[in-house]
């Protein structure tokens, strides 16, 4: 066997998939990481106050991969943290929700371990969230109600004082709200609960009751004004006299009572 002349083969192959786009003053590099639904991994460079930024360009959470990721979901929260830790990936989320996931670096030489990384990260998680976790109507079904919850705080809140789909902080990734208000150092935190069966509900809740109970004994605390729950109560899976439990214990870090979206006009007048 030429064993030189293998790998020679395979090294000039697999170098021969690498190649690049210049995009203004970002360099688009298309390298032969790929996901299991064979797209490309595509990482963006470019240069801001002496560092080098190296980023997925949002594409990942955007859907660029053809793989719609739900970052509310428990278990692609935990496989995001997962693989951001061991990648010591840092994330940053624009006002619009665009999220992007990068590194950085003030050493040119160290840019292919930057690609390495981003591109590895990338890899994984665009292809893990192919696996389909959760139940499909469940999945619909908070799709759905953010998607209604969304429009209607968009149309009570001036978009430059409202974020969705927000962390608590880079300290509390895991803890995520649906909406977050901002007003000057002042928040709002907004979490939707609802569920297509009574056990989803009840699950939602409880994940609910833990971002706010973090929250509420967290630095950000005094930050905070108001801490709001709001409950799908059209629902097939809301079923009050079963929740009541759920919504005193919320209550006892909230403060106040959730609001039920058939009173959604409440929610208006505390944003």
């Amino acid at each position: 066997m030429n064993t030189d002349g293998i790998f020679k083969h395979v090294k000039d192959s697999f170098c021969s998939l690498w190649s690049f786009k210049e995009r203004g003053q970002t360099l688009e590099v298309i390298t032969p990481f790929s996901t299991t639904n064979f797209k490309f991994i595509s990482i963006f460079i470019t240069e801001r106050e002496d560092k080098i930024i190296v980023t997925d360009g949002g594409w990942l959470v955007s859907g660029e991969y053809d793989n719609p990721i739900d970052i509310e979901d428990d278990i692609m929260t935990r496989i995001f943290t997962h693989y951001e830790s061991i990648y010591e990936i840092k994330r940053q989320q624009q006002r619009n929700g665009q999220i992007f996931y990068y590194k950085s670096t003030d050493n040119i030489d160290l840019i292919p371990n930057l690609v390495y990384d981003i591109g590895s990260f990338l890899s994984a998680v665009a292809s893990i969230s192919q696996i389909q976790f959760e139940d499909p109507a469940e999945k619909a079904e908070r799709e759905n109600f953010s998607k209604m919850a969304n429009s209607f705080i968009s149309g009570v809140v001036p978009i430059n004082h409202l974020r969705f789909k927000r962390s608590l902080g880079d300290d509390y990734k895991n803890v995520t709200f649906n909406a977050v208000v901002e007003n000057g150092q002042r928040l709002k935190l907004i979490k939707y609960i609802t569920g297509s069966q009574l056990s989803f509900f009840m699950s939602n809740f409880s994940r609910a009751i833990v971002d706010f109970e973090i929250a509420s004994n967290s630095p950000f605390n005094q930050y905070i004004d108001k801490k709001i729950a709001l409950i799908n109560d059209i629902s097939t899976g809301y079923k009050e006299d079963k929740l009541y439990r759920y919504t005193e214990t919320l209550e006892q870090y909230t403060e106040i009572p959730p609001v039920k979206w058939t009173n959604r006009e409440i929610l208006a007048t505390m944003l």
